[in-house]
């Protein structure tokens, strides 16, 4: 039951405890038949006046909380869907935040290994250049693919024995000035 529909049900229960209170003492008073009639007519007249006014007051009452449900429904309908619209929103920047992020650490995970795989070579190229051997080793093998791609066959020699006895990595004839040119890979 309605709170509403509850308070019509006191309120006319009360009314008619007050009639039937009125009924008693007009019998106890010893009034007249005639006297009583005509009370009992003008308390059945106030009785019908009374529930007539106690519908009309219900009948406003529930058109009043109708119109508040209505109102209530609506704005808890716009509520709803501006809420479901921020949630939306705010899914599909998230969606997207992630996804700039995912392929921004793919591109660190990328730089990452090459970075991992260039140290590596440095090392190596470190401990070569270490050692005098195997830097010797390695500057007589570049020498050499420089020499044999940018010079002819017959401009260039490698372990030429000079005239005073000494061996250079590679001699380079050039005509005079400036003649032969002895190159140390070292």
């Amino acid at each position: 039951m309605e709170v509403g529909g509850w308070m019509i049900g006191l309120a006319l229960a009360a009314v008619l405890v007050l009639l039937a209170a009125l009924v008693w003492q007009t019998i106890r008073r010893g009034a007249p038949a005639s006297g009583r009639s005509a009370d009992m007519a003008a308390l059945a007249g106030a009785q019908q006046q009374l529930a007539g006014q106690l519908k009309a007051m219900a009948d406003n009452t529930a058109a009043a909380q109708e119109a508040i449900g209505r109102t209530l429904n609506e704005r808890l309908d716009l509520v709803s869907k501006r809420l479901g619209d921020s949630l939306t929103e705010t899914s599909e920047k998230t969606s997207n935040s992630l996804g700039e992020l995912q392929k921004r650490l793919a591109l660190i995970d990328s730089a990452q290994k090459n970075i991992a795989e260039l140290s590596t070579r440095v090392v190596d190229l470190q401990d070569v250049l270490a050692n005098k051997q195997a830097r010797g080793a390695f500057g007589e093998v570049q020498l050499g693919d420089i020499v044999r791609n940018f010079l002819p066959p017959s401009a260039y020699e490698f372990q030429a024995t000079l005239s005073n006895g000494k061996r250079p990595d590679c001699l380079i004839k050039l005509p005079n000035p400036p003649g032969p040119i002895a190159i140390d890979a070292k």
